[in-house]
């Protein structure tokens, strides 16, 4: 029997956190009792979306991919739900003064979580068979598309932890939205494209 990659454990673990700082956070606040009961909600699903891919066999390489992307999910929910419970606790102790630090955290998380998402659409291939396109235009596409959300991305990331939060919001209201325009224009070009004929 193969070791598991550590990868495999990084979302049970992040769960667990989370759950320890719910509790922590009832304890301290529990006149916020529904909003700990909403994360733990999310936990749960968290947890039964771990245990469903963890059980599926891994013999397809698509079911191989989907148990990733669904780890990748939970790790990057995880990071964000702890850095935000995290935050939320050390100023029911006290620790720290500043209010917009789990917000700016989750939001540099989330520009973080486009840009990666972003560099991996060039790399995610379509089988040629599949496409009504002309594949060269397919690949030139997801390359712009993965140009434009990497760099919203990490755009968004920079601004949320460098500019004050009103500035940080107006770039992502900017940045977002002009993105996903740019990538249904893109797509849009590409389904009224005629494939080139050789």
């Amino acid at each position: 029997m193969a070791a598991k990659p550590i990868w495999n454990y990084i979302p049970p673990a992040l769960i667990a956190l989370n759950t320890l700082l719910v509790a922590e956070n009832w304890y301290l606040r529990p006149q916020s009792a529904r909003v700990w009961f909403v994360v733990l909600l999310v936990l749960s699903a968290m947890t039964l979306a771990l245990a469903l891919v963890s059980r599926e066999p891994k013999e397809g390489a698509t079911r191989r991919d989907a148990g990733g992307s669904v780890r990748r999910g939970i790790v990057t929910a995880g990071l964000i739900l702890a850095i935000s419970l995290g935050a939320k606790l050390a100023m029911a102790l006290a620790a720290v003064h500043y209010d917009d630090i789990a917000l700016r955290a989750t939001m540099a998380i989330g520009g973080a979580f486009l840009a990666v998402t972003g560099n991996a659409i060039p790399k995610t291939l379509t089988p040629l068979a599949t496409l009504d396109c002309d594949p060269a235009k397919v690949q030139a596409v997801q390359r712009f598309a993965g140009w434009i959300w990497a760099l919203a991305g990490l755009a968004v990331a920079i601004a949320w932890l460098t500019l004050p939060i009103h500035l940080g919001e107006a770039m992502s209201f900017l940045l977002l939205p002009s993105a996903i325009l740019v990538t249904v224009g893109q797509a849009v070009w590409l389904r009224r494209a005629k494939p080139s004929v050789l």
